[in-house]
């Protein structure tokens, strides 16, 4: 009676779930398989867009530079993609204290909107409300809709089963939902997918934001912008803050360009007259050996922490680490040039 119903078997979404850690695509991907569609995790992350961002705030150390929000410049759009790519109608929901156009939603509006999806048959995928507002999943109501269920890449120690909370509206932050409606559409074509790269590869400046090739030279910046014992004299949580935003963006390139390389060694192999894809996946994949065997080492491994915090006071660190960045900029911008080319000669 619209009291209660709770979806199981949704799969359950974490940090390296699927091989991804970015959470909209693991979120999409697991959604799309309760649903029953075919869907990898490559697919996810490349036809949503996020496979291709870099984005660095050029005033601060912004803990916010990594979210996929940012990669256009509308802040829906790599949802928009990621649904719409597997031909299924899109709708979105925004709270309205959040300022996002077209922003309207209400507590019940929210209520509303994830029992009906719930009622159907579909789990929503939802920004928040355990942890930041970040992509999770709701995936069952109770009491009416005042107890949400669901998974959280940010449900840190819990391997029992799905949250349970009835203050998802006053606690954390809870900014939207989303849901994958109808399949009413083919999915995107190599050449829709090429176009969104493009579009979030492109540099620019929007607002206090560096992105795409543009953002390089910005976290560059960053790094080398300063005395030689700029970050040996920082506070304690600066220097945290640094090492959040290093560690960021160079996850941000390992997830995306990796996957971003497998995308077009499929089209290589599905398509080998057309030698471009085999040249665009290998400028990406000179990304993805930049950070797994060059940077990582510099920062003496994966943990982000003390030891990774040591190394980059070491401003012969940083201007390594610069070089790289160079590098790494140089080839996605050898990739932007060949998916222009490719885009031509895509019909």
């Amino acid at each position: 009676m619209g009291n209660e119903k709770i979806l199981q078997g949704v799969p359950k979404v974490y940090y390296g779930a699927f091989g991804g850690i970015t959470p909209f695509p693991v979120c999409l991907k697991a959604v799309s398989d309760y649903l029953g569609d075919t869907l990898d995790y490559t697919y996810a992350i490349v036809a949503s867009g996020a496979a291709f961002r870099l984005v660095w705030d050029t005033t601060e150390w912004n803990g916010g530079n990594v979210d996929i929000m940012l990669a256009y410049d509308k802040p829906e759009t790599p949802f928009r993609n990621g649904i719409t790519a597997l031909g299924r109608a899109f709708n979105i929901l925004w709270r309205a204290e959040v300022g996002i156009n077209p922003g309207t939603g209400t507590r019940e509006d929210f209520k509303t909107f994830i029992k009906e999806q719930i009622d159907m048959g579909n789990p929503v995928i939802s920004l928040g409300p355990i942890g930041p507002p970040e992509a999770g999943i709701i995936a069952g109501y109770r009491d009416g809709g005042e107890t949400l269920l669901g998974w959280s890449l940010f449900q840190w120690g819990d391997d029992e089963g799905y949250f349970a909370t009835d203050k998802w509206w006053d606690e954390g932050d809870f900014w939207a939902v989303m849901s994958l409606g109808s399949l009413h559409a083919p999915r995107f074509c190599t050449k829709q997918i090429v176009e969104n790269a493009i579009a979030a590869l492109e540099g620019r400046q929007e607002g206090k934001y560096q992105k795409g090739i543009a953002a390089y030279d910005a976290w560059k910046n960053a790094l080398l912008n300063a005395d030689e014992d700029a970050f040996k004299v920082m506070p304690d949580w600066d220097q945290s803050l640094a090492i959040m935003c290093q560690g960021d963006a160079t996850d941000c390139l390992i997830d995306g360009r990796k996957n971003a390389h497998l995308f077009f060694k499929n089209c290589a192999a599905e398509d080998p007259s057309q030698q471009l894809y085999s040249a665009i996946a290998e400028q990406f994949g000179i990304i993805a050996t930049i950070i797994h065997t060059k940077i990582y080492d510099i920062l003496g491994g994966y943990e982000r922490g003390p030891k990774q915090q040591e190394a980059l006071k070491q401003i012969e660190n940083r201007q390594e680490i610069g070089e790289f960045i160079d590098e790494m900029k140089a080839a996605d911008e050898k990739a932007l040039a060949l998916m222009k080319t490719l885009l031509i000669a895509l019909k």
